[in-house]
C-alpha cells in the first residue's frame, strides 16, 4: 500500500534524524570546540611549570652546573607534552642547557599546537639568568579525538538499538493496523460487504475498525432486507389492493413493511454516506505524507554529503554544520506540522465514525463538532471550484446526540455541491453558528449556498421522501427527509428553508442545547 509504505519510510528516517542528528550535531560542536579547550589548558600547564621549573633552576644556574640542572628537566620532560626548554646565563653568550638536543632531521611538533613562555631566573631579587619553555598539545588533542570518536560510536549503536525497538513496536502497533485498514477501507469503497475487518485490540485504529465493521455489518444487513422487500412489496401492494375489501389486515401488514422498508432505505443512505467519508479520509491522508516523504528524503541527502565529507576526511567547517542544523530542524518542523495532521484527520474521523454508528448523547462543543464534519467532507469540495467558509460562535455548549447533528450537516453540504453549486463555475458554501439571544437555551446554525436556488414548487416538496430532482443521476430523495426527521425528532429542533432561483438557498436549523429525552422506540420515519 502506498500509503502504509510512504509511512513506514517516513517514520524510519523521522527516527534515524531525532536520534542520531542531536547527539551527532553535539558530538560536532564538541569536535570544533576540543581544540580551544584542549590549546587552553596547555596554556594553564606552561605557566605552571615554567613557574615552578624556574625557581627549581636558581641554584644550578648559580652554581653553572648543568649536571644539576639535568636530573631536575628529564623528570619534567616525562610528561610528554613537554617539548623543549633552554636556560641562559646572563653571564655568557650561549645556553647553559637545551633539552633536549634538536636532531637535525627529526620532524618537530606542529607549530600550531605549540605554545612557549618564557620566565626570569632571580637570586636574591636579581635576574641571574632566563628560562624558556615549550609544550605541544599534539598527543593530547589526538587523545581527545579519540575519546570523542568512542563516544560517537557508543551513541551510534545506542541509537540503532534504540531505533530497532522502536520500529519494531511501531511495526506491530501501528503500520501493521493502518495497512490493514487501508486495505479493508478500500475494500468497503469498491462494494466488498463480504469481507470482515478484524476488529481487536483497544486502541484508536481498533476504535476506527470497529466504526467501520459495525458499518459495514448494518450495510449488510440493510441491503439483505431492502433485496427481500424490493422481491415481495410490489406484489404484496398489488395483491392487497385488489383485496382490500376482504383483507384489510392482510393491508395494514404491507403498509407495516412498506414503513419498514422505508426505515432500511433511510438507515442505509445514513451510513452509505459515512461510507463516501472514507475514501475521502484516506485520499485527503496523502497530502501530509507526501510532504513529510519528500522532507525526510530531503535530509537523508543532506546527511548523505555530510557522511561523505566525513569519509574522505574533508575538514567540516561551522558553517557547513549550522546550515546541516538549521535545515535539520526546519525538516523536522515540516514532519511535525504533517503527520500531526495527519493524525487529526484520523481522530476527526474516528469521532465522527463513532458518533454517527453508536448514535449516543453527550456533552459537546457544536463548533468542535462541525468543524470534525468538515475535515470529512471537505476532500469532497478538493477538487471543484467551490469553497467552504464558516463563522461559528466559540463555547456554544450542547447535550444532544452528536452523529446525528453531523449527519444532517453532511447531507447539507453534499447537497449544496450536487445541486446548488452543480455545473457552476464558482461558488461558496457559507456554514454559521451563533446564540439565540432572543430564545435561551437555543442555537441557529445554518448553511447557506450562493448556487441555482429553486422555485417555490421544489422548496415546498424538498422535505417528501423520494423526492428529487435528479432521479436516476445519483440522487435517492431520501437525504433531505432524513435531515428534517432528525431535526424535528430526534434533536428536538425546527427547520426552514429559504431560496430564490439564480442566487441560493440557505438552510436555517434552531436547535434546543439540551435534546429531549428519546423513547426506545422512537424511528426516523414520518
Amino acid at each position: 500500500m502506498q500509503i502504509t509504505t510512504s509511512l513506514r519510510w517516513a517514520v524510519s528516517l523521522t527516527l534515524i534524524l531525532g536520534l542520531l542528528a542531536p547527539g551527532m550535531g553535539l558530538l560536532l560542536i564538541e569536535q570544533q570546540t576540543t581544540r580551544a579547550r584542549v590549546l587552553a589548558e596547555l596554556k594553564e600547564e606552561l605557566d605552571r611549570s615554567a613557574t615552578v621549573m624556574s625557581l627549581s633552576m636558581v641554584e644550578p644556574l648559580w652554581q653553572v652546573s648543568p649536571e644539576l640542572a639535568l636530573p631536575l628537566i628529564s623528570a619534567q620532560f616525562e610528561d610528554s607534552r613537554f617539548v623543549r626548554v633552554i636556560v641562559n646565563d646572563v653571564s655568557s653568550n650561549g645556553p647553559m642547557v637545551d633539552y633536549p638536543e634538536k636532531k637535525a632531521d627529526a620532524a618537530g611538533p606542529d607549530p600550531d599546537l605549540t605554545l612557549d613562555t618564557q620566565r626570569e631566573i632571580k637570586r636574591e631579587g636579581r635576574v641571574i639568568g632566563k628560562l624558556h619553555l615549550w609544550m605541544s598539545a599534539e598527543k593530547q588533542l589526538a587523545a581527545a579525538q579519540r575519546a570523542l570518536l568512542f563516544q560517537a560510536l557508543r551513541t551510534a549503536l545506542l541509537a540503532a538499538v534504540s531505533m530497532g525497538l522502536i520500529l519494531w513496536v511501531l511495526r506491530r502497533r501501528v503500520l501493521s493496523p493502518m495497512e490493514r485498514l487501508a486495505s479493508a477501507a478500500a475494500a468497503l469503497g469498491a462494494g466488498h460487504l463480504n469481507r470482515p475487518l478484524n476488529t481487536e485490540g483497544e486502541d484508536e485504529i481498533s476504535k476506527v475498525s470497529q466504526a467501520m465493521e459495525q458499518m459495514r455489518q448494518a450495510l449488510l444487513e440493510a441491503f439483505d432486507r431492502l433485496r427481500l422487500h424490493a422481491s415481495t412489496l410490489e406484489d404484496t401492494v398489488a395483491q392487497r389492493t385488489v383485496e382490500l375489501t376482504s383483507a384489510n389486515g392482510e393491508l395494514k401488514q404491507a403498509l407495516v413493511q412498506l414503513q419498514a422498508a422505508q426505515r432500511e432505505l433511510v438507515e442505509s443512505e445514513k451510513l452509505a454516506s459515512l461510507g463516501r467519508l472514507v475514501a475521502g479520509v484516506a485520499h485527503e491522508l496523502n497530502t501530509p505524507l507526501g510532504n513529510a516523504m519528500t522532507v525526510v528524503t530531503s535530509l537523508e541527502d543532506r546527511w548523505a554529503e555530510l557522511s561523505q565529507m566525513l569519509s574522505a576526511g574533508q575538514g567540516l567547517r561551522r558553517s557547513v554544520l549550522d546550515a546541516l542544523l538549521v535545515d535539520t530542524r526546519r525538516g523536522l518542523d515540516i514532519l511535525q506540522r504533517n503527520v500531526g495532521r495527519a493524525a487529526e484527520l484520523v481522530r476527526d474521523f474516528k469521532q465522527v465514525a463513532v458518533d454517527q454508528t453508536s448514535d449516543a448523547r453527550r456533552d459537546f462543543d457544536l463548533a468542535q463538532v462541525v468543524t470534525d464534519v468538515l475535515v470529512m467532507v471537505e476532500p469532497r469540495y478538493k477538487n471543484t471550484p467551490y469553497q467552504i467558509v464558516t463563522d461559528l460562535a466559540p463555547n456554544l455548549k450542547m447535550n444532544s446526540f452528536p452523529g446525528s447533528l453531523g449527519q444532517v450537516l453532511t447531507n447539507l453540504l453534499i447537497n449544496a455541491l450536487v445541486h446548488g453549486l452543480h455545473d457552476r463555475p464558482s461558488g461558496s458554501v457559507a456554514v454559521s453558528a451563533r446564540e439565540l439571544p432572543e430564545t435561551p437555551g437555543w442555537v441557529e446554525l445554518s448553511v447557506r449556498d450562493d448556487g441555482w436556488g429553486m422555485d417555490e414548487a421544489v422548496r415546498k416538496r424538498i422535505f417528501d421522501p423520494f423526492f428529487t430532482t435528479k432521479l436516476g443521476r445519483g440522487g435517492t430523495g431520501l437525504g433531505m427527509h432524513i435531515v428534517h426527521n432528525i431535526v424535528t425528532q430526534m434533536l428536538g429542533g425546527q427547520i426552514d428553508v429559504s431560496s430564490v432561483p439564480g442566487k441560493g438557498s440557505t438552510m436555517t436549523l434552531r436547535l434546543p442545547c439540551l435534546a429531549p429525552e428519546r423513547k426506545e422506540d422512537d424511528s426516523l420515519d414520518s
